[in-house]
C-alpha cells in the first residue's frame, strides 16, 4: 500500500486525547531503548532479546512498540520500497523475511512497514496481532466513505485478553522538509477512543469486532 507523506502526524500528535491512568512502563521503555542491534538482521533474535525480560502481553508489546520507534525511522523520500509481495514463492515465510531484512539494514521503512514489523515481532513473541489498513484523516477534514481510499496502516493485538490499537508511524515522529523529525508520541500506544474514533477508518477489521462503533468500510 502506497503511504503518504507524514506532514499528518503533528495534527496527530497536537490533536490526540491522553489515555487515562496508564500502568508504570518506563523500565520497560528504557530497556528497549537500550537496545539499538546495530548490524542484527535477525527479528527472532531482536524480538526474543527485547521481550524475554517480561511476562506479561502488555510489557513485550510495549518493548516491541518502543524499540521500533526509537531505532526505525520514517522513509520520508521513499528510498527502500521493497518490491511488490509475489504471488507464489518457494516458502511461504520468503517475503516476510525480505521485508524484514530491508528495513533492519536500512533503518527506514513507511506506515506500512512499521505495521508489518510490530505484527511480526509480536507474533514472534507469541501475542497476537493484525495489521489494519484505512485512512487517517488529514488535519481533521470529512470523510466520504463512499469514495475515501487507503491512505495509512496501523495495528491492532491483543495484550493479555484485551484488544488495542497503535500507531507505531504516528508514535515514531514526522517528515519535515524531506527529513525525518524523531518525536516521540505516547498517545498512540494503545490509542483511546475518543483518538480512534476522530482520526483513524479501517477499511477490514480482522477481529471481527465492530470496534467500539467506528466505521469500517467493507470493499
Amino acid at each position: 500500500m502506497i503511504a503518504k507523506t507524514l506532514v499528518w502526524v503533528a495534527f496527530l500528535q497536537g490533536s490526540a486525547l491522553m489515555l487515562p491512568a496508564q500502568p508504570d512502563l518506563s523500565a520497560v521503555d528504557a530497556y528497549a531503548r537500550s537496545l539499538p542491534f546495530r548490524g542484527e538482521k535477525n527479528l527472532l533474535c531482536i524480538t526474543d532479546s527485547l521481550t524475554n525480560p517480561f511476562t506479561t502481553d502488555l510489557e513485550k508489546g510495549r518493548a516491541i512498540f518502543i524499540w521500533i520507534t526509537e531505532f526505525i525511522e520514517y522513509d520520508c523520500a521513499s528510498l527502500n520500497r521493497p518490491e511488490a509481495e509475489p504471488e507464489s514463492a518457494l516458502h511461504p515465510l520468503y517475503y516476510t523475511w525480505q521485508q524484514s531484512q530491508l528495513i533492519l539494514r536500512t533503518r527506514r521503512t513507511r506506515c506500512d512497514g512499521f505495521a508489518f514489523m510490530f505484527t511480526t515481532m509480536c507474533r514472534l513473541a507469541g501475542i497476537y496481532a493484525t495489521t489494519l489498513e484505512g485512512y487517517a484523516r488529514f488535519a481533521g477534514r470529512k470523510i466520504d466513505p463512499a469514495t475515501v481510499q487507503p491512505n495509512h496502516a496501523w495495528n491492532a493485538a491483543c495484550f493479555d485478553g484485551e484488544w488495542y490499537e497503535s500507531d507505531a508511524t504516528a508514535a515514531a515522529g514526522q517528515c519535515e522538509n524531506g527529513k525525518f523529525l524523531r518525536i516521540y508520541g505516547s498517545e498512540f500506544f494503545r490509542m483511546n477512543d475518543q483518538l480512534l474514533e476522530r482520526l483513524y477508518i479501517p477499511i477490514n477489521d480482522s477481529r471481527n469486532s465492530t470496534n467500539s462503533g467506528r466505521i469500517i468500510l467493507k470493499f
